[in-house]
């Protein structure tokens, strides 16, 4: 009996560790990640052709913290960030003063579940926003807004 309690312990241990980390890109995901970014900063893969792409695409953390001018960073960040955006804001509509992201899972898109919540709650906070303000708040999305990203 606590042969199988411990198993079942070391088991479930094991699946709340994987489970965890699910959907934020494993060590080979973001080397791939990091290697199609070199492409595209040399000029060998376009930003659009990897941003439509399947492949995963993750950017560094410190940029949920900080302020992002991509005129500012570097390339390589740069990249990233657009990929990434470029991703959600595909999803993203805008009616009745309300933003509405249609996607639901971090994997549809091939990002990392946290960059993923990070948008959503943006999203939901700006929603929240507007709608606290009776609406004076007008909420803007340009036509075309993902593709856009890519020109920057």
């Amino acid at each position: 009996m606590s042969l199988l309690y411990t198993s079942l312990i070391a088991l479930s241990t094991a699946v709340l560790c994987i489970s965890c980390t699910a959907g934020d890109g494993n060590k080979v995901e973001r080397q791939r990640a990091d290697s199609l970014t070199n492409e595209v900063v040399k000029g060998k893969m376009s930003l659009e052709r990897l941003a439509k792409s399947d492949e995963f695409m993750y950017f560094n953390k410190k940029y949920f913290y900080e302020p992002a001018d991509l005129k500012a960073i570097p390339k390589f960040d740069k990249v990233q960030i657009q990929i990434v955006t470029y991703r959600i804001y595909k999803h993203v509509k805008l009616s009745d003063n309300r933003y509405h992201f249609a996607v639901k899972q971090a994997k549809d898109l091939h990002i990392p579940n946290k960059a993923f919540v990070y948008y959503q709650r943006s999203f939901d906070e700006m929603n929240r926003k507007a709608a606290t303000s009776k609406d004076s708040i007008r909420l803007e999305l340009p036509d075309d807004y993902a593709t856009k990203l890519l020109k920057e």
